[in-house]
């Protein structure tokens, strides 16, 4: 339970909105409560045949539920707001550290998964929330005011009716143990379901071009069947839960009608008062029922609270020393023995790597496919750290950098450049968001990007669509290398930046490329 009580953290900002919540919950569960004294006083009045009196409290009757149905739509909405606020502030506070973690994080963890635990569980969160204060907390209250109340009617009757009590406790903590570890199979289920479908809608063309669209269903099939399973198995013991329960209310109701019958057959009880219990104890079935749910999802949820703070809680090898060094670079970088290898078990990359590169000068790394080349450049804007050696930046270990200060200095044209699905505007402006029109323009211009650029209806502001599907990958780029002139830096890295393109694109992304140097 200790994540439970952490994720209320999140709830700290919305105190004011909570206590207005708990006055509208204490309303509905003083109406809840009343209902019982009501149905003996309506009892009596027929009883009496006081049509004067009986027509009063069915007056009565209406404000009373008037104010039980005002009050529950008012908890209802107002907890609804909270948990959803709540929820966009857990699931900002998920992705801003998804955001900061570095490539171990992203080598370690499927995107399934990671969409699970932002979307999925987040959700779960969300409903535990709004359940609890919405539906748990009103019908705790309305348990305990209720069974206050029967006590004081009758001590004996009551009593009796609570001997089930530690039956329905040990039927939760039992199945609730069991849909909780069942939970955590429909959760990696869930996340394998959401990488199978993420991964085949990116590499569609790849499915479509080996005709692989009857497999990769079947495999979908296969996988989504299995997570069915899971669910069904939690459905099975939940429904196995309300049956047992069930049973025992119904056992509870019919020996209290059998002993209370005796108590009004010995006057001990009256019949109003009778009616006025049987009221009571109808009232006691919803609140159980929440209770013993509520318990069931607070055991589900758990499961995807440790889930989410397994991400936030997660150490990132990559961060900034206590003091880091924040300046403009001049663009010197040297490594000394470097040698990186990207797990404890994995072979090394790179071993003893050694070179130094002055503020202008340009440098060719040359070798062949899987030799390293893109771990060595990846060093630079440290989305790693060696094993063993230093890479330096204008005499500075890389370590003692400001991670943001270096990588804003930094530009990376890579060969299967990424595009945002937005304007050609956003894609050249980012990472330098505060750009203006002209310079845009300009940087296209000098990225031999304006050619193409100016011939589509809306130019700037045409949409590339998703990971620039209506871009060839030259005009890619071109936007690519506009977006890195834009940026104006201090060390500009290519990795392979043509070798995907014709002839012609190719010269003009050289021409670009020799500007930009």
């Amino acid at each position: 339970f200790k994540n439970f009580f952490r994720i209320f953290s999140f709830a700290k900002p919305y105190i004011i909105p909570f206590f207005f919540a708990f006055i509208i919950i204490f309303l509905f569960s003083a109406a809840n409560v009343l209902f019982i004294p009501l149905v003996r006083d309506i009892a009596t009045e027929i009883a009496d045949k006081r049509t004067f009196y009986f027509s009063f409290q069915m007056l009565n009757a209406i404000i009373l539920w008037s104010i039980r149905i005002l009050t529950q739509f008012g908890q209802t909405y107002l907890m609804a707001w909270i948990s959803h606020r709540i929820t966009i502030d857990l699931r900002q506070t998920v992705f801003s550290k998804l955001t900061s973690c570095s490539q171990y994080f992203y080598s370690q963890w499927k995107f399934g998964e990671l969409m699970t635990r932002l979307f999925d569980d987040s959700g779960k969160v969300q409903s535990t929330i709004l359940q609890t204060f919405s539906g748990l907390i009103p019908q705790l209250l309305t348990l305990i005011g209720v069974i206050v109340y029967l006590f004081a009617m009758n001590w004996k009757l009551t009593l009796f009716a609570l001997i089930s009590v530690p039956f329905f406790i040990l039927i939760m903590t039992y199945f609730s143990n069991i849909v909780k570890r069942i939970a955590v199979q429909v959760q990696k289920k869930t996340a394998n379901i959401t990488h199978h479908a993420h991964e085949n809608l990116i590499n569609m063309k790849l499915v479509q071009a080996y005709t692989m669209e009857t497999n990769e269903i079947s495999r979908f099939f296969r996988i989504a069947f299995k997570n069915m399973k899971s669910q069904m198995l939690s459905l099975k013991y939940d429904q196995i839960k309300k049956m047992i329960e069930t049973f025992l209310q119904g056992c509870v109701f019919i020996s209290i009608i059998f002993i209370g019958g005796r108590f009004v057959s010995l006057d001990q009880l009256s019949g109003p008062e009778l009616l006025s219990f049987f009221t009571g104890c109808a009232l006691l079935i919803d609140p159980i029922l929440a209770l013993s749910q509520g318990y069931t999802n607070l055991a589900q949820s758990l499961v995807s609270i440790d889930r989410i703070y397994e991400v936030l809680d997660y150490k990132d090898p990559i961060q900034n020393v206590k003091n880091p060094v924040s300046k403009i670079l001049t663009g010197t970088v040297s490594f000394t023995d470097v040698s990186f290898r990207y797990s404890q078990k994995g072979s090394i990359i790179l071993n003893k790597v050694n070179f130094t590169i002055s503020a202008g000068e340009i440098l060719a790394l040359v070798g062949l496919s899987g030799a390293g080349k893109t771990t060595l450049v990846d060093l630079i804007p440290r989305f790693y750290d060696p094993i063993e050696g230093s890479i330096k930046i204008d005499g500075t270990d890389l370590k003692e950098h400001e991670l943001s200060s270096i990588r804003s200095q930094i530009s990376i044209v890579l060969q299967d450049d990424i595009m945002f699905s937005s304007s050609i505007l956003e894609n050249i402006r980012y990472g330098t968001p505060n750009a203006s029109q002209d310079d845009i323009v300009k940087a296209a211009k000098q990225a031999n990007a304006w050619s193409f650029i100016k011939d589509f209806p809306d130019q700037l502001f045409s949409l590339v669509g998703d990971r620039g599907h209506r871009l060839s990958g030259g005009q890619k780029q071109r936007i690519s290398i506009a977006r890195a002139l834009l940026k104006n830096p201090k060390i500009l890295i290519l990795d392979e930046a043509t070798s995907a393109l014709d002839s012609e694109s190719e010269k003009l992304v050289q021409d670009a490329l020799n500007k930009l140097m």
